[in-house]
C-alpha cells in the first residue's frame, strides 16, 4: 500500500481546520440569534456556544497539525476559505441577503486561494 501523497493530506487538514472554524461560527451566530438580548456572560450558558467552542477548539488542534508539517505561508492564506463558507451558509441558515459585491469579493478570495494552493 503506497502512502497518501503528504501535501494533499496538509491540504485536507486544513480544509477539516476550515470546517470546523466556519461550524464554531455558524454556532456563535445561533446562539446569539436564539438570544439576541441575552449578555454575553449569559451567552456562556448555551448549548449553542458550546458547540461553536468545541468546534474552535477542534479547529485548533486540527491546525496544529497542519502546522507540524506545512509551512505557515502556504497553509494560513487556505484558511481564508472560511469566507465563502460563512457568506454562503449565513444566507442559507440566517436568511442574510448577500449583496452582488460582496459575492465578488468571495468569488476573488477563492481565486486566490487556488493559486497559492497550486504553489
Amino acid at each position: 500500500m503506497q502512502n497518501p501523497n503528504p501535501h494533499r493530506r496538509v491540504i485536507l487538514g486544513v480544509l477539516l481546520s476550515v470546517m470546523l472554524n466556519t461550524i464554531g461560527q455558524l454556532f456563535f451566530k445561533a446562539a446569539r440569534t436564539a438570544q439576541p438580548d441575552a449578555s454575553i456572560l449569559s451567552l456562556f450558558f448555551h448549548f449553542k456556544t458550546w458547540a461553536g467552542f468545541i468546534s474552535y477548539g477542534m479547529s485548533a488542534i486540527c491546525w496544529l497539525w497542519v502546522l507540524s508539517r506545512a509551512q505557515l505561508s502556504f497553509a494560513y492564506p487556505i484558511l481564508s476559505l472560511t469566507f465563502p463558507l460563512i457568506v454562503g451558509l449565513s444566507a442559507i441558515f440566517f436568511s442574510e441577503a448577500i449583496s452582488y459585491t460582496r459575492w465578488v469579493g468571495v468569488g476573488v478570495i477563492v481565486v486566490g486561494v487556488s493559486l497559492l494552493a497550486r504553489t
